[in-house]
């Protein structure tokens, strides 16, 4: 029996007296957070020490605090612009100030990347798990509470939607009943969450308790990312290796951004996009990529298969890319990929059907369910008793050899295109507000071609192996990494000193998956170098003592400078294909280590073609093509002023205290009239000698 609550303290109160006062509560990483449950769970546990509350999660999303006021100035009105009445979590408060009460515990297996470095508690409490072992994994801790935000359907009272966080909340509430434990499975009701289809729907007798408060929550967003040149050529260079016909994974973040603008100047540009690539050199300099991938337009499109759907996937979706539907039937997809039927319903269609025994003539009952549910017969036809009625005066025998039956179908009955395709499978979905307002804006036959599954479909081939093998043809997987071994050694989520920086998420199920499909390879894009207080830095480095991806599953890697293919080559090439992409500011040192551990020969030098990566050689091929590779491709939350500003507090990051001074005393002798509107933007265009100071600061960087 579902019961029904309108209050959160009541409903937390009700788990707290069926299940006793110790609640361990599974809930999704990101967006799907029933963030009114949790807080009034956490106002309870706070408020009485004998309640004990485990939270086992990942990736708790929420407002950030500011160190240095200038970054509180800028970023403070950003923020309340873009995330509005957002409810921050109680308890994400507490654990950010490493001050949670002793009785509450919070234990995460994706961390929000960088955050918790200096955080002892979050370091301690987080589990290494790929996103394919994380139901599994926070089962161990005796979880009797799954909680999930979910939408509700306007159609249908009896159903709701999981939408943007199924992967967790189907494996876990399966195991959950399948070890006989006394379990709470609730859904919180936001009626500003997009109601997604495919296995995201359930009806309410698969929950316990249903929350619904009638409010409209904030979601939590994102803003648009700024992408360097460096991050669009690493989109760039990505692009090329994507074949039409394929299928594509890609993550979230910049990389991510410049890999979707990339595909669509392919698209849309194409003509200026193989001149630039010509430009490069792409043939001369990385051979492989005309085998790997392709640069002309996508006629048939892409499908994607992600565990995150994210803006990057609707703007390829609204640009013409993302338009290539599978279809959850071995046969029927099997026939799709060799060409032998298309989307389109014709009676050669039928033909090839009975062919392959896929249908029997004359038609079954079953023969006719199947034809409808595909859209190939019209879902008004009916079958009784080996008659196919198609309209209330048109009747004929459902045996095909007839030629009467064929013309009559053919006239009455057939369909226009195949039904039930599908464009995208994902798991859960996190972005800006944008997205969100188009998922909820989008008609509901194309909403219908999204289907948010579990991450068990999406980042495994268990599934079903067969199927999967073939909706995936032309596989890439597209992920980013911190740094990249010379070896082909992949550091995505952790220090050498085991600091957790954010979690191996999906990147290793996608990467292993690569090394099982047909047709399938994995790209993972890395900068080259990186900017730190120390100056610039390479991410392409030796070794490491701690690692995300081990060097057996070396496949393609993407720098700024070009594309190394590193799949089932040897040492000794590995290394030089990377030498190949890497900065040629260290270059040789890299090279060096090499060759000291016998694994170059000495007498090797990298090919001058490979010695110009610099950023200003890159800058200078990249002239005149600014208006297709901008920074912020698919729009921006941000004001001209706001652009600016953001760039002169990351100058100033990177600025030692000597540097500060002298831009100071710079910015004495500069008029301040024309920075007005940055500095009051800033808040310090008046005050006293801190606002002075700042200032004078401001001044010099923004000239």
């Amino acid at each position: 029996m579902t019961h029904y609550y309108s209050h959160t303290e009541v409903a937390a109160a009700k788990l707290i007296s069926d299940l006793g006062k110790t609640i361990v509560i599974g809930v999704p990483l990101g967006l799907g957070k029933p963030v009114g449950l949790l807080n009034a769970l956490y106002r309870l546990a706070a408020a009485d020490a004998s309640l004990q509350l485990t939270i086992l999660t990942g990736l708790t999303l929420a407002r950030p605090e500011f160190s240095q006021e200038l970054e509180k100035n800028l970023v403070a009105p950003i923020l309340e612009r873009i995330l509005g009445d957002y409810e921050d979590l109680l308890y994400e408060k507490a654990r950010d100030k490493q001050a949670l009460p002793h009785n509450i515990r919070v234990i995460e297996f994706f961390l929000s990347p960088g955050k918790y470095l200096h955080n002892a508690y979050a370091q301690q409490n987080y589990i290494s798990s790929t996103y394919a072992n994380a139901a599994r994994d926070i089962q161990s801790y005796g979880v009797n509470v799954i909680a999930q935000m979910v939408a509700h359907s306007d159609q249908d009272a009896n159903l709701y939607s999981l939408s943007c966080n199924s992967d967790l909340f189907h494996e876990a509430v399966k195991e959950m009943r399948q070890s006989g434990r006394k379990m709470a499975v609730v859904a919180e009701v936001n009626l500003n969450l997009p109601f997604m289809f495919g296995d995201a729907v359930l009806p309410a007798e698969t929950f316990t308790d249903i929350l619904d408060t009638g409010q409209y929550r904030q979601l939590f967003a994102l803003p648009h990312d700024e992408l360097a040149l460096s991050d669009h050529m690493i989109g760039l260079y990505t692009s090329a290796l994507i074949k039409d016909d394929g299928c594509l994974q890609i993550g979230i973040g910049k990389l991510s951004t410049a890999v979707a603008n990339a595909l669509t100047v392919r698209e849309k540009h194409n003509a200026l996009y193989v001149g630039l690539l010509e430009k490069l050199n792409v043939k001369a300099k990385f051979p492989s990529v005309v085998e790997i991938g392709g640069v002309d337009t996508f006629e048939k499109g892409l499908y994607g298969s992600t565990e995150m759907l994210s803006d990057d996937y609707l703007a390829l979706y609204d640009n013409g890319i993302l338009k290539k539907r599978t279809y959850d039937h071995v046969v029927l997809q099997q026939l799709l990929n060799q060409g032998k039927i298309t989307e389109q319903v014709s009676w050669g269609m039928i033909d090839v059907l009975l062919e392959c025994e896929l249908i029997s003539s004359p038609l079954s009952a079953s023969n006719v369910e199947f034809l409808q549910h595909f859209g190939i017969l019209k879902p008004e036809v009916y079958y009784e008793s080996g008659t196919l009625i198609l309209n209330s005066t048109t009747r004929v025998p459902a045996d095909l050899s007839l030629s009467e039956s064929r013309d009559t179908i053919l006239r009455y009955g057939l369909g226009d295109k195949l039904q039930q395709g599908k464009f995208l499978h994902a798991a859960f979905f996190l972005g800006t507000n944008a997205l969100y307002r188009q998922l909820r804006e989008l008609d509901t036959n194309v909403l219908k071609q999204i289907d948010m599954t579990t991450v068990f479909r999406t980042n495994t081939l268990e599934w079903n192996p067969e199927l999967l093998a073939l909706q995936r043809q032309h596989m890439r997987f597209v992920n980013s990494a911190m740094m990249i071994t010379l070896g082909g050694v992949v550091i995505s989520d952790g220090l050498k000193n085991l600091q957790e920086v954010s979690g191996v998420g999906g990147q290793f199920d996608f990467i292993y998956m690569s090394q099982k499909l047909p047709g399938s390879r994995s790209i993972i894009n890395c900068r080259s170098m990186r900017q730190t207080h120390k100056g610039w830095e390479s991410n392409i480095i030796w070794d490491y003592e701690n690692f995300t991806i081990p060097r057996f599953l070396r496949d393609l890697v993407v720098t700024e400078y070009g594309i190394a293919d590193c799949r089932s080559q040897m040492d000794a090439e590995i290394i030089k294909r990377i030498l190949q992409i890497t900065d040629s500011r260290v270059q040789e040192k890299l090279l060096a280590q090499a060759k000291r551990y016998g694994k170059v020969e000495q007498g090797y030098e990298i090919p001058a073609m490979y010695r110009q990566n610099y950023p200003e050689v890159v800058k200078k091929l990249m002239e005149g093509t600014e208006e297709y590779f901008k920074p912020f491709p698919f729009g921006t939350e941000l004001t001209e002023e706001e652009i600016v500003l953001s760039h002169a507090l990351l100058f100033l990051k990177y600025c030692s205290g000597w540097k500060l001074l002298g831009l100071f005393v710079k910015g004495l002798f500069i008029g301040k009239q024309k920075f007005k509107k940055y500095l009051e933007r800033m808040g310090v265009w008046s005050g006293g000698i801190k606002a002075f100071f700042y200032r004078n600061l401001l001044a010099a960087v923004i000239m």
